[in-house]
Order: structure tokens, then sequence, then C-alpha cells
């Protein structure tokens, strides 16, 4: 199976460009000042949202979508508690010039999502029924650029290095047109359409292809991703035997949410992962490192090593531990270090992987007498090596992590030796880059080899 490096309709939204190609298209008059936007409301909650009354239109919405595979819900503003959605100014001004200039804008994904669920987003993507050229011509600051193939989208600029991404309302792509319960498109010949169902299968999950109308206030539902949210569920929006085939990204980026948001992953999603786990080996590089680094950076690292664990997805990224990963001691470790990082603060998948490494470092670096810095850097080479015997991954742009590893470990030998409490050796080992993040690390450890509790007590 090859499978594309990057579904066009959602890896867009990931991928950065180091060149932005603008049209020569004239701007129309549009411009706002804060005063000219809708004020921001206070801050919103999700109590109350679940009324009964929109209960009742989801659940019979609902039975619909299993009948027929969408079915369209629309909750009317007049619903829902007043200041349910924030949006930073320069975004709303953005989609007020389009709605003022007769299009749609129809903010869509996670921030339809965070809202109903009561956290604020400052990071708004909408779509709308206008071309690219449409979009440049209306809005200021507005730039277009090829995110792939045939595919451009456009960035509005702001002040502060401040970016709305605006995109034309995406047809169903050929490569789910027409498969599983995806319709066959009406625009085969062009990546856009102004059919906001057809949009909606660019989309991953239910819970990311909801739509707020920014001019009516509505909020739109084709795939039941309302019923989603409200009883903690990963559905795909494509049939997940199909989705999960197609898109590997789809298994970080489900098991990211579920530990994110405390979801169950849906049975038809659970078959799939299991099925297509394979998938994974086709992943690239970018979007491998881009979700394990969400995943592990949000405070729900513990959550989200264990759904890898029950996925068996750590026998692609974690081949250097496939002797030790099944161990009560392995997990006895690593979850008690990821849960007491979740319980001090975020954590990053620098620190996470520091930990889920270190079992296998620590029992290797006993071997050696006086071990120095040169000896780490050799025992994670070999662990790097047995890592990337699964599958294509390497770091690129990610360089800070495996030095950041080595340099923990390192300052772990240092910490915990004797010799080094000296005020000369101590000063030095404090100037160390990564000396805070050791130190986190070696009070995580107290926690489970109270032994230590001394010698943390001395680097505080």
């Amino acid at each position: 199976m090859k499978m594309k490096a990057f579904n066009y309709r959602i890896g867009i939204w990931l991928m950065t460009f180091s060149l932005f190609l603008s049209t020569s298209t004239t701007f129309v008059s549009c411009t706002f000042e804060d005063n000219a936007i809708d004020p921001k409301p206070e801050e919103p909650t999700s109590q109350g949202f679940f009324t009964d009354e929109i209960n009742k239109l989801i659940d019979e919405n609902y039975e619909k979508v299993k009948a027929n595979g969408y079915a369209k819900l629309v909750i009317p503003k007049s619903l829902y508690k007043e200041g349910l959605f924030t949006f930073p100014v320069n975004a709303a001004g953005d989609m007020k010039c389009m709605v003022d200039a007769g299009y749609k804008a129809y903010v869509n994904g996670g921030t339809v999502r965070d809202g109903v669920m009561g956290t604020p987003s400052h990071d708004i993507d909408f779509s709308t029924n206008a071309s690219i050229d449409q979009i440049v011509a209306t809005v200021p600051n507005a730039k277009s650029f090829n995110a792939f193939k045939n595919i451009w989208v456009v960035k509005a600029y702001h002040d502060g290095d401040i970016e709305t991404d605006i995109a034309p309302i995406f047809s169903i792509s050929e490569e789910y047109s027409g498969k599983g319960n995806v319709p066959v498109t009406k625009y085969p010949d062009s990546p856009y359409c102004d059919d906001l169902l057809e949009d909606t299968y660019s989309r991953d999950f239910t819970i990311n292809a909801l739509y707020y109308d920014y001019g009516t206030g509505d909020i739109i539902d084709y795939h039941g991703g309302l019923h989603d949210l409200r009883d903690g569920i990963m559905n795909t929006v494509v049939t997940a035997d199909v989705k999960i085939a197609l898109d590997a990204r789809a298994i970080l980026r489900g098991l990211r949410f579920a530990a994110k948001y405390q979801f169950r992953v849906g049975e038809e999603l659970d078959k799939a992962y299991k099925d297509h786990i394979d998938a994974l080996k086709e992943l690239d590089t970018y979007n491998s490192i881009y979700n394990m680094e969400s995943g592990f950076n949000g405070g729900f690292a513990l959550r989200y090593f264990k759904l890898l664990e029950q996925y068996k997805v750590t026998d692609y990224y974690l081949t250097s531990l496939t002797d030790r990963l099944q161990t009560a001691a392995y997990k006895d470790f690593v979850e008690g270090m990821l849960g007491e990082f979740d319980k001090v603060g975020k954590a990053d998948m620098a620190l996470s992987w520091t930990a889920i490494f270190w079992p296998r470092f620590a029992d290797e670096i006993k071997a050696k007498t006086n071990p120095t810095k040169d000896d780490v850097v050799a025992i994670w080479t070999a662990i790097d090596k047995a890592n990337k015997e699964n599958f294509k991954f390497d770091y690129k742009d990610y360089t800070y992590v495996p030095e950041f590893i080595q340099d923990v470990w390192y300052l772990q030998l240092q910490m915990t030796d004797p010799a080094n409490k000296t005020d000369a050796k101590s000063a030095e080992i404090r100037k160390s880059s990564h000396f805070a993040e050791a130190q986190r690390f070696l009070k995580a450890r107290v926690v489970l080899d109270s032994s230590l509790a001394d010698i943390a007590s001395y680097w505080e």
C-alpha cells in the first residue's frame, strides 16, 4: 500500500512554507478597527450548551446520520448561550470583510469544537464560498500560496505575526470520492466547490467537522459531531476502515484527541486502528513527529502513552524497547514519570521521551565505569538506530530532542554522583543549559524512588 504523504485537504493547515506567493489582484476597501468588530464577550462556558432542546435535535438528527452517513443539523444562535465563541479581533475582522462583501465565512474544525466545550480559541481557520482571487481582493493584507499540487489557500497577515488561514470550500478529493460512506463528488475537475457538505469529507473526525456561520451564528453539523462531543466518542467522518487505511495520521491524531479530552474510541474506529496499524510504516517523518510532539506536549502525556501502548503504536515508534514495553517494571517507571510530569505542569515530547527511554539507558550505563558524555551519546545512538528499524524517522528540525535527552541523562549521572557535591562542580552543573529540566526529571524520579530524596534536595 502506498499512502500519500499528505492528504492535501487536511495537510495544508500543518505545512509551513518559507515562500508565500501573492496575487496581483487589487484589494477592495475593507478596513476595520477594534471597536468595529463585535466586542469580545465574557469567557465562554459549555455549561448549558447541551440543553434538553439541543439534545433532542442532536438525537433526532443522529438517527438520520447513522442511516444515511450524513444529515444536516443546524443549531441556531438563539438556542445557545451568548458568548459561546470568542474570536481574535483580527480574525473577526477578516470574516466580517468576507460577509460584508456578500460571501460566507464558516469557522471550522477545532475552533468550533473547543467553543462548544467551553475553551477559547486563538487560532482561527475559516472556509468561504469565494474563490482564491476573491478572498485576496476582499481581505486586506491577504496573500495566496500553493499548499500542495493544485491547492491554493490564503493567509491574512496582521501585526504581531498574527495570521488567519482562509480557504475556499473544498470538494471531495478523488482519494475518497465514492468510497465507503462518501458520496461521489459533484466537482471532479476542481478542488473547490460551494457545497459545505463536500468540505466535511476533508475533515478527519466528526468532532472536527463542525462549522460556525459567522454571518448568522448558526452551528452546522453533518456527521453527528455534536453527538460525539456530548457523549465523548471519537469517530471519523469517512468510514473508519477507509480513513485509516488511506491516512495514517488519523491514528496518531485520533489517539491524541482521545487522550486530551478523555474520549473513548468508537467501535468502528477501534477496529480500523487494529486492522490498519501497519499504515504507520507509510507515515512521513514530519507528521510522525508533529503528532507525537502534540500528544506529549499537552499535559496528558500519560493518557496518550497508554493509548499508544494499547493500539501497539509503540511497536513502530519504540522499537528499541520491544523487550521492555510489557514488563511491569518498565510500565511502573514510565507511567509513574509521565503521570508526575502531568501533575506538576505540561511536559513536552523531549522530556517525555527522556523518561520513556530511560530504563534501557539506565541498565546499559551501569556497565560503564566512570561514564562519560561519550558513553551517553553511544547508548542513545544505539537506541535511535533501533527505533528507526520499522519506519522512516529522522529529526531534521527537531534535533533538540536527541540533544535534550542526552543532556538530561548525563546530568542525572552528574547530579547523583557524590563527587560532584563541591561548590565549584555544583556551580558548573547548575549552569548547564538543561539543568532545570534535569532537576524536574530528578524530582519525578524521587516519587518512584525515595532514596533519591536527599540528592534531589541538594540540587534545589
